[in-house]
């Protein structure tokens, strides 16, 4: 596969594939290097020119079984950046009394202190 330059998304990348937890170094390095000339291919902005981006273009529309490295980096890439799963996280607190806050039974105690 040809490299037509280096590959960044820094909008859901922006500390890069390496840096992300998300790809492995291999992963990162293919897509750094073949992302562009992959994301053309998938768009239908380049033409393929060799066996692999052919063998690529076969794997990304279903036609062939994906075994590259290529298509299942690339796979891997839009599953993280089209597929966002938003999670939310349940906080129970509670509320704490404060000094100034009285029980029912502070206020009967304070009445007959007072009416004594």
């Amino acid at each position: 596969m040809r490299s037509v330059g280096k590959f960044y998304d820094d909008n859901n990348f922006p500390r890069g594939f390496n840096r992300s937890g998300v790809f492995t170094v291999s992963e990162a390095q293919i897509l750094e290097n073949y992302g562009r000339t992959m994301r053309g291919l998938a768009e239908g902005s380049l033409i393929p020119e060799t066996t692999s981006e052919q063998e690529f273009l076969a794997e990304i529309s279903g036609s062939k079984e994906i075994q590259t490295n290529y298509a299942k980096c690339w796979f891997k890439y839009l599953n993280k950046t089209t597929n966002k799963v938003r999670s939310y996280t349940l906080c129970v607190s509670q509320r704490r009394q404060s000094a100034n806050d009285f029980d029912d039974d502070d206020v009967e105690t304070d009445i007959d202190i007072l009416t004594e």
